[in-house]
């Protein structure tokens, strides 16, 4: 494998596990606040089309907040969406790190052979 070669990167550069991240939080999020709201309108008493509305609106309201947490904290763990650096795009297993590993290794191999 040539150093700095990331052709492996995946749709859009970024690691596959993430891409779904903020639709998952935003979901859980959603789903939270709708539960919430019908629990708190169930034992405060209030009619079925009010609890059903006002969690509607909750769960809209957290979906979306929830959404933009997800892709913040997406955004923050890879840096730079543009950069070549493999880190960076979440790929640890193409990283300077593991490279030069495994050339090191090589490299020691290569000693124990010539000895």
């Amino acid at each position: 494998m040539v150093q700095g070669d990331t052709n492996k990167q995946g749709s859009g550069g970024q690691d596959p596990h993430w891409g779904p991240f903020p639709a998952l939080l935003g979901g859980l999020a959603g789903m939270s606040a709708l539960v919430l709201a019908i629990v708190a309108g169930l034992w405060a008493d209030n009619d079925p089309w009010t609890i059903l509305l006002r969690g509607l609106f909750a769960m809209a309201i957290c979906w979306l907040g929830g959404f933009t947490a997800g892709w913040l904290v997406k955004r923050a763990v890879h840096a730079d969406p543009r950069s070549d650096c493999a880190e960076d795009l979440g790929l640890s297993g193409e990283s300077d790190d593991s490279l030069q590993a495994e050339e090191s290794m090589e490299e020691a191999q290569e000693h124990r052979e010539a000895a």
